[in-house]
C-alpha cells in the first residue's frame, strides 16, 4: 500500500495485490499446462490388436487414444512377453502398468489401471505369445481417472483466476465533503463503499501468520463497531504501518 496523493483536504492510498497476482498467474500458468498435456498427449484408452502371421511371427498394432478422440498408431512386431511394472510413490502407494517387451523396444501400456485389469491383460496376452491363437485383442480405459484429474485442474485454476483477478483497492479521504470512499476495480467488476468520516471510531491493523512471516492489512472500525478493510488482501507490514500513520496525521485522530 502506498500513498498517491495527500493536500490539506484529500489523502488518497492505493494497494495493488502484487503477490495474489503473481501466485494466481503462476499456478493458472502450470495448471493450463497441465491441462493441455492431460487432454492432448495423456492416453485415456489404449488398445492392441495382434495377429500371428505365422508359426513363429506376430505382429501387432497398438492404439492409443487421447480425450479428445485422436488416435496414434504403433506398430510392434515379434512381442517376447508382457509384464506388470510396479512403482512406488513417495507416499508409499502402488501404481501398476503393464509393459510390452520385445525385441527392439518396450510399450507401456496405461498407468491408471487397477491391478487386476493389468492381470487379466497380461495374462490374455502372454497366453497368445505363447500359444498357438491366432489373433488378440485387448485394452485398456482410464478415462474416468483423467476425467476426474482435469476437472480438479480447472477447480484449481478456478481459484487461481479468482486471485490473479484481485482488486486494485483505492481509498480516498475527503476533509472538504467529509467522507471516506473505497473502491475496488477488477476484471471482476468494480465496487465503490463510501461512510461519512464521523462514523469512524479508529484504524486497526490486522495480522495473519503465514508460514515463515506475517501480514498485515488496515482496517476501518465504524462507531457500529462494523470493519471495513482498506485491502481485504494483506500485506507487509512497513507499508501497512505507514500508511495508517499518514491517515491518523491527516484526519488529526
Amino acid at each position: 500500500m502506498k500513498i498517491v496523493e495527500e493536500t490539506r483536504t484529500r489523502l488518497q492510498l492505493k494497494h495493488r495485490p502484487l503477490r495474489y497476482w503473481f501466485i494466481g498467474c503462476c499456478i493458472f500458468t502450470i495448471c493450463l499446462g497441465f491441462l493441455i498435456y492431460c487432454l492432448f498427449f495423456e492416453s485415456a484408452s489404449v488398445s492392441l490388436n495382434c495377429d500371428r502371421v505365422s508359426p513363429t511371427q506376430v505382429n501387432c498394432e497398438l492404439r492409443r487414444f487421447n480425450l479428445l478422440g485422436s488416435m496414434k498408431k504403433l506398430k510392434i512386431f515379434d512381442p517376447r512377453e508382457a509384464y506388470i511394472l510396479t512403482k512406488t510413490t513417495s507416499k508409499g502407494g502402488r501404481t501398476y502398468q503393464v509393459i510390452i517387451v520385445t525385441p527392439f523396444q518396450d510399450f507401456p501400456l496405461l498407468s491408471h489401471v487397477s491391478y487386476e485389469e493389468d492381470w487379466e491383460l497380461t495374462l490374455k496376452t502372454n497366453n497368445f505369445i505363447s500359444s498357438g491363437q491366432t489373433s488378440l485383442f485387448v485394452q485398456q480405459n482410464q478415462r474416468n481417472y483423467l476425467f476426474f484429474l482435469n476437472l480438479s485442474i480447472l477447480i484449481i485454476m478456478a481459484i487461481a483466476a479468482y486471485f490473479g483477478t484481485s482488486p486494485v483497492t483505492i481509498c480516498t479521504f475527503y476533509k472538504s465533503i467529509n467522507r471516506v470512499f473505497i473502491e475496488r476495480k477488477s476484471l471482476r467488476g468494480n465496487q465503490v463503499i463510501e461512510y461519512p468520516l464521523e462514523n469512524i471510531l479508529r484504524f486497526d491493523i490486522q495480522e495473519k501468520q503465514y508460514k515463515y512471516s506475517k501480514l498485515y492489512r488496515v482496517v476501518i472500525v465504524l462507531k457500529s463497531f462494523k470493519e471495513i478493510p482498506i485491502n481485504p488482501q494483506y500485506s507487509d507490514e512497513i507499508s501497512i504501518r505507514y500508511a495508517v500513520y499518514r491517515i491518523h496525521s491527516f484526519l488529526k485522530f
